[in-house]
Formats: C-alpha cells, structure tokens, sequence
C-alpha cells in the first residue's frame, strides 16, 4: 500500500514542527549539562509526569500489545500490566527520596548510598551497561516497530533505520530534556488521540462492542484451545494447557516480577524526571499522573483493535505488523497521515528520551567522572549530543538483527530480573553494599542468558517458560547477592550516615545512622504511606478492569471495580491534602 499525497502532508507539518521546536530549545539546552539533562531541575508535576507517559508510549507500544493480545490475550499483557504495582510504590515510597537526592542520574546514586573501591566500580559498570546495553535495546525495538509500519506502505527496512537516525540526529541531539518534555505534551496528545480514532473506525466497521461480544467466544487457536489466547473471556479451565500457562504468568507476574525487574525503584526515564521536578511533591505527583495515563487511559484502544484482528487478519503470521495493517485497512486518506504522524510522535518521544538517558549515563557517569573531570559544561554538552548520535546507531543496529518485539521486551525484562530486589531494597536495608549489586547484577545476567541459550539450543528436552526463567533468575541471583550482602565488608558508616541525612528513607536503619541518633519525621507517616500505595493500586487496577467489564457487557463486575476505584481515589484525595511541598 502506498502513502496518499495527503496523508504524506499531514506527517510533513508535524516533521517540521518538531524540529522547528528542537532547533529553538537548542541553545537553551547546551548552557549546561544540568539543563541538557534535567531541565534545570524546574518541571511542574503535570509536564514531568505527562512527559513520563510519553516516552513509554512509543510506536512499538501499540505493535507489542497487539502482538501478545495475538498469542496469549489480554492476560498476556501482564508481563507489563504488573509494573502498577512497582510505580505506585515508586511514586508514595521513593519519588521524594530520588528528588532529595539530588543526584543527577540514578546511576550517581551508587557513590552516595556505598562507599570505597565497590562504589567507584559500580558506577562504572552500570554507567556503561545502562547507556550501552539496556537503552540500545530499548531503542531496538523502538526503531524496529518504526520498521515495521513503515514496511506496510513499502519503504524497506533499511530506508527507514536511516531516516530514524537522521530524525534523532536532527531533532533529539539538539533539544536536550527540555525539548524532550516540551515536546512530548503535544506528542501524547496526538498520540492518544490517533489510537482513539483507530479503535472507534475498527469497531464500527465490525458492528461495534456488540459484534466484538458475539464473535470472541468462538475464537480458537490452532490447537482449538480458546483459553489459549483469550482466558479471561474463557473461564477457569485447569485442564487447558493454554489457561495453565497465562495463569502462571499472572502469578509470577503480581507476585514477582514486579518487584524484581531493573526498574523496581523507578528506572533510569522516570528517576529522570523526578530529579528534573521543581520540588519534591512535584515528583510525587508526577509519578501518580504517569501511572494514571499508562495504565489507564492507555491501553483499552490496543486491546480492542487487537481482540478484532484476531478475525480480520488470522492468518497473518507477523503478529508486529498487524496494528498497522489494521491502519492501513480501515483508515482513509488524511485520518491514515494524522494516525501516522500520532505513531510518529510516540517514536519521537521515547527515542529522544532513550537517546537524552543513554548519554547521561555515559558522560555524567562514565566520561566525567572517570576520563575527563576539568573540561567546562560545553564540552560535555557536545560529548552528550555525539554520543547519544552513536548510541542511536548501535539502537539501528540491534533493529536490523532483530524480528520480534515482544521477544526483546521479554528478554530485556529477563536479563536484570535477579538484580531487582537489591536496587529496592538498598533504599531500606543498611546491610546492601556495592557488591551486592554487581553480583547480583553479573548473576542475573549469567543465569538469564544461559537460561535462553538453553531453549534456543535446546539444551534439555524441556523448553523454560518466561515466567519459569523469571523464578530461576530471582532466586539463584538472590542466593548470590544474598551471601555477599553478608561475606563483604560493610559500607562505611560514615557514608551511611550522609545517605540517610540526605534522602530520609524508611526502612531498617539502625539509629546510629540517623543524625542525633534518632529518626527524623517524614513529610508523611509510615501508615498513611501504606495506604496511599493500596489505594492507588485499587485506584489502577479498578479502573483498569472496570472499564474492560463495562466493554464487554458485564455490568455487576464493573460496578463493584470503579467502585474500588472510586473508594481508592478518595482515599487518595484526602491523604494527598496532607501532603507537605
């Protein structure tokens, strides 16, 4: 299928509105590594926040749910449904930490929290790791779901990586955070607005929420097993091979995975932003706002497009390219360019995003701190800007090698899983040292990768499944960090002292490390913490499902979940008036 003249107009304007932005921040954004990379600490919770769900939100969103809607259903989706769970704890237990940190990564972090040899090498490893292992695969599979729409209209695969480069040369490289942010409000607007406008022309092409409800019972796979793709429209059936296995995703998913992925204190994206907020309810708020928008309003256009393709394109094997053929089959021409530039502006908003992190991991925690520590703050501008072009490189790179998105979402997921419970649980357990952090971390890795090697090579004649890679991980990784937390020597006491001076956590701190021997009060007691972090997940998770119930005709099931949610939000309400600036 070929681009219509005027939907080639309408991505057009918006191309050149984004870089007319990015040209016009730019020289703000080079003044100073503090402004490239935190907006100079000055973002209002609605744009830090809004910024957070835009840069989660990228072209590959879209193609990665409908891809897992495909082969699991909706249940699928929680390998990244669970992580509500991890944002609501982020958002009441660290959001205000982080900000008084006062640190410009999270990555700096570690020579605040450990102290010595441990703390230096730390950095070191995750500043290289992060900016270039992590990120590159996130750009990855970015850059790979730009591919994939683009070849529905015929541009080849490699016509479109050099475009996705030249893009991020010219418009992410210049801007630095604050184009990133500015950028993303109209870029999540459009974004949302064209998943919208897409799911609305599906249904009713497809006789509406009415003819979703009388065709999905009769779905089957190819082995006959409707709970294969569709067990939670299916019911509870044991016996099938195919509910047995989403059930068992769930389980690790809402039990472990959240806890223990490389993002459980918040992640590089949003510890950014949180950093980047003007005051330490600011962060808070931005946090729970991002929460909101993704897990909320985001996803139930997806699921619906996707439940639909499951009749109209059943054959079609490339479960990535089937969110834009849906695009290109019920879209005419104008809707098409807006519904593309909408997927445009979601590829924009996480690859600056990724690009802007990487590079701050490499020159404020690699290159500044070890290599170069005298040059002035344009001089580490420039490196930021050149490297972030590289690290979009080896981003195009891994797009060209890879095929699947979901399987390098899966594996990424993987590959840190061991380490998570450690980068949590440093901020509450003063026992956790640096070195409990790079075996777990080296563990989680070796087990990971051996773990998938097995399948592909097939080494043992049963194939892991990812929620059983997940258990292995968490628990042979927790072994290991387990027994060096204990063995190696102890962080300074000192450097505990300081830590906890600073930042105020919860957790088990003996009073020796709390200034005048004794606790300070938080700007919120412990209790009133807990409960805000139970509401805001019946906040999510009732609306969520309430809305899912109410599409498909089941009414008293709806009510009882936005009834939660209606109890959770104000309990929410009245806890956040109490919340100190």
């Amino acid at each position: 299928m070929t681009i219509h003249p005027l939907d080639a107009l309408v991505i057009l304007a918006y191309l050149g509105l984004m870089l007319i932005l990015g040209l016009a921040l730019s020289r703000r954004a080079g003044s100073s590594t503090q402004e490239f990379f935190l907006s100079g600490r000055r973002l209002p919770w609605f744009v830090a926040g809004t910024s957070m769900a835009a840069t989660t939100f990228a072209s590959d969103t879209p193609l990665v749910v409908t891809e897992l809607v495909r082969r699991q259903g909706i249940g699928g989706n929680w390998i990244w449904v669970n992580f509500a769970i991890s944002h609501v704890v982020t958002t009441f237990l660290l959001a205000r930490l982080w900000r008084r940190s006062g640190v410009t990564t999270d990555v700096e972090l570690c020579e605040l929290r450990y102290s010595g040899r441990g703390a230096a090498s730390l950095r070191a490893f995750k500043g290289l790791f992060y900016a270039l292992v992590t990120n590159v695969v996130v750009l990855g599979w970015v850059i790979l779901g730009m591919t994939a729409i683009a070849g529905i209209f015929g541009v080849p695969k490699l016509v479109t990586l050099a475009a996705c480069i030249v893009l991020a040369s010219l418009y992410a490289s210049l801007a630095g955070l604050w184009g990133v942010v500015l950028t993303d409000l109209l870029q999540l607007a459009v974004a949302l607005a064209g998943a919208v406008i897409l799911a609305v022309k599906v249904l009713a092409a497809e006789g509406g929420l009415a003819g979703l409800r009388l065709r999905l019972p009769a779905l089957t796979d190819a082995a006959g097993e409707p709970a294969a793709r569709l067990a939670p429209l299916a019911g509870f059936d044991w016996a099938s091979p195919g509910f047995r296995g989403a059930f068992m995703g769930f389980a690790v998913a809402i039990l472990v995975q959240w806890w223990s992925w490389k993002y459980s204190d918040g992640g590089g994206v949003l510890i950014q932003r949180m950093n980047s907020s003007r005051s330490e309810r600011d962060s808070l708020l931005a946090t729970l706002w991002f929460a909101v928008v993704t897990y909320v309003i985001r996803p139930w256009p997806w699921y619906l497009v996707a439940l639909v393709s499951l009749w109209v394109l059943p054959d079609m094997a490339d479960h990535k390219a089937v969110y834009p053929a849906m695009m290109a089959r019920y879209l005419g021409p104008g809707l098409l360019g807006l519904v593309l530039a909408s997927m445009l502006a979601a590829f924009m908003s996480t690859i600056d995003t990724h690009m802007n992190l990487a590079s701050s991991y490499f020159v404020h925690d690699v290159y500044r701190r070890f290599l170069r520590r005298d040059a002035d703050e344009r001089h580490y501008v420039a490196a930021a800007r050149w490297s972030g072009i590289g690290i979009v490189l080896l981003g195009s790179l891994v797009a060209w090698r890879s095929e699947s998105i979901s399987d390098l979402f899966t594996f990424l997921l993987q590959l840190v899983a061991g380490a998570g419970a450690v980068f949590l649980l440093r901020w509450f357990w003063w026992r956790i040292n640096a070195w409990s952090e790079i075996s777990a971390m080296l563990a989680s890795l070796l087990v990971a990768s051996l773990l998938n090697l097995a399948n592909e090579g097939q080494w043992f004649a049963h194939r892991f499944a990812t929620w059983e890679i997940f258990l292995w991980n968490v628990g042979l990784s927790g072994a290991v960090w387990l027994a060096v937390a204990f063995l190696a020597p102890p962080t300074d006491e000192a450097n505990l002292r300081g830590f906890v001076a600073r930042t105020r956590p919860l957790g088990l701190w003996p009073a020796r490390f709390w200034p005048e021997g004794r606790r300070r009060p938080l700007g919120a007691s412990a209790g009133r913490t807990w409960a805000n972090i139970l509401a805001g997940v019946a906040l999510i998770y009732g609306l969520l499902f309430g809305a899912g119930q109410a599409l498909f005709g089941r009414a008293p099931q709806a009510v009882l979940l936005l009834g939660a949610a209606l109890a959770g939000g104000l309990v929410l309400a009245r806890n956040l008036r109490r919340e100190p600036a």
